[in-house]
This record gives structure tokens, C-alpha cells and sequence, in this order.
């Protein structure tokens, strides 16, 4: 996919995904920070807390300032397909943790659970890890 031109500001709205939202989770989790990032790597993951942030204040989309984010961010703020914001967002869409929105941007308010490909990347400790962490967060039957 190829992400258009990034211009002084972007708008970024929520993916609608019921069944993500209702099962997945936060950007700012534990599970995130402990099993996205080596998959989506930190910048990525940093932009999603952002995100998720301001889509608390701002429920149904906000504008995103391409410089004053990427500089936060720690990337270069450099418009086009070598620059950082452009590549993170890329990133997040090959993930499909966004996709093109109707004006910019949607971006899920909650990542899925990892799923068997993603999980096999993994070092072996995290493998172990997230296996147990679902047979603890699974009620006994």
C-alpha cells in the first residue's frame, strides 16, 4: 500500500473493529509493550500510545502534527516515503493496525492478540510467556 504525502497535519481517526475492541489490547498494556513492540518495533509502538492517548480526549478522530509528533517521536520530521512518520504509519499498515481512512488515517484503538506467525517470531521466553499469560487471563472452565 502506498501512504499519500504527509502534509503539516493528518487526520487520524479510529478503526471501527468491534470484535478487536471488545478482545484486544490497550496500546498501553503490558501485553503490548511486552509482545507487539519486538514485532511492530518501538517507534511504531510509541506512535500507537500517542494515539491512544489523544483518541481518549478525542473519541471520533483528531488532528495529528506530522513535526511536532515525529520530533517527540525522536524521527525526522522529512515529508515523503523517507521520512520517519511516513515509514512508522507504513508500518502500521502493513500490520494492519491502520489502514487509509477517510481523510487520512484509522488506527485501531486496541491491537489483536498476536497471531501464530507473529507469535513464532518471538524468542522463545516471550512464546512461553504469552502462552501462559492466555491460560491465566482464560477463567476456568
Amino acid at each position: 500500500m502506498t501512504i499519500p504525502a504527509l502534509h503539516s497535519s493528518l487526520w487520524i481517526e479510529p478503526w471501527r473493529d468491534l470484535i478487536t475492541e471488545e478482545k484486544g489490547h490497550d496500546p498501553r498494556s503490558r501485553y503490548v509493550e511486552q509482545f507487539w513492540l519486538g514485532v511492530i518495533g518501538p517507534t511504531a509502538a510509541w506512535l500507537m500510545r500517542h494515539v491512544a492517548h489523544e483518541f481518549d480526549r478525542s473519541p471520533d478522530g483528531f488532528e495529528l502534527p506530522v513535526t511536532d509528533i515525529a520530533l517527540q517521536l525522536g524521527i525526522s520530521p522529512k515529508a515523503g516515503p523517507r521520512g520517519g512518520l511516513h515509514r512508522t504509519l507504513d508500518r502500521l499498515v502493513m500490520f494492519r493496525l491502520a489502514s487509509e481512512g477517510h481523510a487520512g488515517f484509522a488506527i485501531r484503538r486496541r491491537l489483536p492478540p498476536l497471531n501464530h506467525a507473529q507469535l513464532r517470531r518471538l524468542p522463545q521466553h516471550l512464546q512461553r510467556s504469552h502462552s501462559s499469560y492466555y491460560s491465566l487471563a482464560e477463567p476456568a472452565a
